[in-house]
């Protein structure tokens, strides 16, 4: 679970682990003709301490599209441990900011 949810509590993390759905190897094999971010403002919350996603890869998929990035010092579950800063972000965007 360190790996999906370091910084939660373990309790809480146990429940998140235990009702993950598999990856569906379709969602690598899909085809995007027109990707929003090339069109579109783009925003990124890069999760630091993410052991799932590497956050040297979720900084490289931010610059590609050219996204507006906080780094949080987060596991890969940054929208539950620091919810709050990843609501500011949403706001952020919903401003058009």
């Amino acid at each position: 679970m360190r790996d999906f949810a370091g910084n939660i509590p373990t309790a809480r993390a146990r429940i998140l682990y235990a009702t993950q759905q598999p990856f569906r190897k379709a969602l690598t094999l899909a085809k995007t003709t027109n990707a929003a971010w090339r069109v579109k403002p783009t925003y990124y919350a890069v999760s630091e301490g993410d052991r799932t996603i590497d956050p040297d890869l979720q900084r490289f998929m931010a610059k590609r599209m050219d996204a507006h990035v906080i780094a949080l010092g987060a596991s890969h579950l940054s929208l539950i441990s620091h919810a709050a800063d990843v609501a500011d972000l949403i706001a952020l965007a919903a401003r058009g900011a």
